[in-house]
């Protein structure tokens, strides 16, 4: 069982997770998924480092995760391996 200290360490690390998700999600590049141009991606495949729309995240989970690794930017939790595979690429790469 972990400590509450635990808790609040896990917790606060999500927290700055989904602030630098929410601040990326602010560059120009990518406030339209990578690859229909819809405004207003809420995914992301991590391990290509892109911004995505409901209907092309789920046209790349059914890719299979050995090729892309979708989560949703608001729902799912971030590790920050992930968020910076995302700071280095992003839509603009």
């Amino acid at each position: 069982m972990s400590s509450r200290s635990e808790r609040d360490k896990a917790k606060q690390l999500q927290e700055k997770c989904q602030s630098v998700l929410n601040a990326l999600l602010r560059d120009e590049d990518n406030k339209y998924c990578v690859d229909c141009d819809s405004k207003g991606p809420r995914w992301a495949s991590w391990n290509i480092g892109v911004f995505l729309c409901i209907r092309c995240a789920g046209i790349h989970r059914n890719l299979g995760v050995h090729i892309s690794k979708v989560k949703s930017v608001n729902l799912d939790s971030w590790t920050p391996e992930q968020v910076v595979s995302l700071q280095q690429m992003g839509n603009s790469s």
